[in-house]
């Protein structure tokens, strides 16, 4: 079943108090079948309340989500995945590359929730936050900047000489270290 063919409630019906709300995100659980209902759909990221900022780029972006909920006595129990596709700014070369989000780990309790319109909004909002990365890499073999002029040594070599204490190229803050003697 789409989310087209279920029962949402119109902002005037919402909870005084919740900070954001979805209106695609509002189930109506009154008449719910004894297996359940599974729900599939998408929502944008701002409907979340998540815009973009300077290292994810999310205008236009969508939340897909496939959703079983079923009644375990008057409770209401929400569980399924997100997947989502966005851009992201890598940390070592300063470039926007695509960023992949999913996550299979969404479970939701809603205590007394049967036969009440529940409104998922915030806890797929906060499971999607959890799936951001703290550090973000366009690749696995991303060269970076050049230390000295700023070059994205992905597009190319630049002619600055890096001056190096050591073989390796670089400054190497840890070399201090090799001339330590132990007792």
């Amino acid at each position: 079943m789409h989310k087209e063919d279920l029962d949402s409630y119109d902002d005037d019906e919402r909870l005084e108090g919740e900070s954001v709300s979805c209106p695609a995100l509002i189930f109506q659980t009154s008449g719910m079948p004894d297996n359940g209902v599974d729900l599939e759909g998408e929502v944008l990221f701002s409907d979340l309340g998540i815009e973009s900022d300077e290292r994810f780029d999310l205008d236009g972006a969508k939340v897909h989500f496939r959703l079983h909920l079923s009644a375990a006595k008057m409770d209401v129990i929400a569980m399924g995945e997100l997947h989502a596709s966005a851009e992201a700014l890598c940390d070592r070369c300063a470039e926007f590359a695509p960023l992949n989000l999913e996550t299979d780990d969404v479970l939701h309790t809603f205590k007394n929730g049967l036969g009440q319109p529940i409104d998922l909004t915030e806890g797929i909002r906060e499971d999607i936050l959890l799936t951001f990365p703290q550090s973000f890499h366009c690749s696995e073999d991303c060269k970076g900047l050049c230390p000295v002029c700023g070059q994205n040594l992905n597009k190319g070599q630049c002619s600055c000489e890096v001056q190096s204490d050591g073989d390796e190229g670089g400054d190497d803050p840890w070399s201090v270290l090799d001339g330590l003697k132990f007792k």
